[in-house]
């Protein structure tokens, strides 16, 4: 049984789009924890003997005894052995480049309706009111941020593990054979080469670079590649004020305008996180760059509306 928060009202543990699967046996991923998720758990099990799919509306505080103070709306979806074949067409679909979107029907009696669009474009996840329920639209391959990482040090590498799980599209430079960890990180592009500074314009428009290497004249290159190029969502550099200072001198020299070297933010992270450990400064990264993934997706978004 796969349970969604299909609608949250007011606080709640997770936000809109959140999944979890329940087996007779087991629980993959979360929906938040707490009495939400036993209540949830316990329901999707009960549902697992019929097969029929459901709706549930909880108040968070009341109900559950939960201070985040709103109330969810919890779809849960059967699977049985016989969608395997659909799933696999689904995965093949989601695997292509043309956008692919799921749409789940559900009516309160247990009804259920799946179905999918390919091409076009959608919200990463959608609940709209129908008369009988309500109708989901989830998005399986929504555009995902590009983030180029050249350097795979010690801090290097924390960074690669800190970002690995957050949903970025990472690509992983070094220009030194044999750096990379092994096993490779899933999902992760690696490219080992002599000068990276030279594959920067390689990168989709709107990508993030963090330039974290064991060299500044390459931290420097690198940097100077970017700037460059002119189009790119996020140029973050290792190092002190006083790095920062002297990259913006001798690239300005080079004739990169001012507004542009204004755009190169070192140091890079949290700057209430001081401490220059690998996996605090990862962990200052991992945060600092999902908090400018979310201020960009709202502002995406424009103002708030709900669909009833």
């Amino acid at each position: 049984m796969l349970v969604h928060v299909a609608e949250l009202e007011g606080s709640g543990p997770r936000e809109t789009g959140a999944q979890m699967l329940v087996t007779e046996s087991g629980i993959f991923d979360t929906i938040g924890g707490g009495e939400l998720e036993h209540t949830a758990t316990l329901k999707a099990r009960e549902l697992l003997v019929s097969g029929r799919a459901g709706l549930v509306r909880l108040a968070l505080g009341p109900e559950l005894n939960q201070c985040c103070g709103g109330s969810v709306t919890l779809a849960f979806e059967p699977f049985a052995p016989a969608d395997l074949a659909w799933v696999k067409k689904l995965v093949a679909a989601a695997m292509g480049p043309e956008p692919a979107i799921r749409v789940l029907a559900l009516d309160e009696p247990g009804g259920l309706r799946r179905d999918w669009l390919i091409g076009q474009d959608g919200p990463a996840y959608l609940a709209t009111r129908t008369e009988r329920g309500l109708e989901l639209q989830e998005r399986l391959n929504p555009p995902v941020q590009a983030l180029w990482l050249f350097g795979a040090g010690h801090v290097g590498r924390a960074v690669a593990k800190a970002l690995h799980p957050l949903g970025f599209a990472l690509t992983w430079v070094d220009g030194r054979a044999g750096q990379f960890p092994e096993p490779a990180l899933p999902g992760v592009r690696q490219l080992a080469l002599a000068m990276p500074e030279l594959i920067v314009d390689e990168a989709p428009a709107g990508a993030a670079f963090l330039v974290m290497t064991h060299s500044h004249a390459l931290d420097e290159a690198i940097c100077e590649a970017v700037l460059r190029r002119e189009e790119f969502g996020y140029l973050g550099l290792i190092g002190s004020k006083t790095k920062r200072a002297r990259f913006r001198r001798r690239l300005g020299e080079s004739g990169i305008a001012p507004a542009l070297l204004a755009r190169m933010i070192c140091p890079i992270g949290l700057t209430e996180i001081e401490s220059k450990e690998p996996a605090a400064i990862a962990a200052s990264v991992a945060a600092d760059m999902l908090i400018r993934r979310e201020r960009h997706l709202l502002r995406a978004k424009g103002p708030a509306h709900h669909e009833r």
